[in-house]
């Protein structure tokens, strides 16, 4: 079984509101605009992580009602990164692999996560999406490195996995994903100026 991780538990400082709410064309929230093609994809398990506000994003993000879909909480939030990533992977520790996808990217397609899935063979330690040799995401990661991503600190995420086993890593050619980090970014993705934000 390989499952999907999506970090969603960081404060939004830089937009000044909660971004995994902040709605998108289409009726969806950025948050759900994340979930939605991992589920399309046909994963067996989609695991978010919150963390600040969790009680508020859960309520308001418009999550589907899917029964392989659990959020969990990450009480660790303010640790950084690598904390909702060692809160996720403990949600699915009997995964083959995990996917780990970023809540606030939301122009990931479920063609994107179908093209990376379809590239994992058993034995590949890691899958990664790459352009001009940077990587992006989402990142799969098999079971052998899921100590590596728990022993990991601070707000660096799993880059220092990945750099670890670049030359590893099975490498998907896909362009970068554009995050939403500040109100600039949302206007962008959204459509609109970004001046005003909800």
């Amino acid at each position: 079984m390989i499952a999907a991780l999506v970090l969603a538990a960081g404060a939004s400082r830089r937009m000044g509101s909660p971004k995994m709410l902040l709605p998108l064309p289409g009726g969806k929230t950025v948050l759900r605009s994340c979930v939605d093609p991992l589920l399309e994809a046909g994963l067996e398990r989609v695991v978010v992580v919150l963390g600040c506000e969790a009680a508020r994003v859960r309520s308001e993000a418009g999550l589907p009602e899917d029964p392989r879909l659990s959020v969990v909480v990450n009480e660790r939030w303010r640790e950084g990164m690598s904390a909702s990533l060692a809160r996720g992977i403990e949600a699915c520790a009997d995964a083959e692999a995990a996917l780990v996808a970023l809540g606030d990217q939301p122009s990931l397609t479920a063609s994107r996560v179908r093209r990376i899935l379809e590239a994992y063979r058993p034995g590949a330690r890691l899958v990664v999406p790459a352009a001009d040799g940077v990587s992006s995401h989402p990142v799969l990661f098999s079971r052998a490195l899921f100590q590596e991503l728990r022993a990991l600190s601070g707000d660096a995420g799993a880059r220092e996995v990945i750099r670890a086993h670049w030359n590893e890593a099975v490498q998907v050619p896909l362009e970068a994903l554009e995050d939403v980090d500040t109100p600039e970014d949302y206007g962008r993705i959204a459509g609109s100026s970004g001046d005003v934000l909800p």
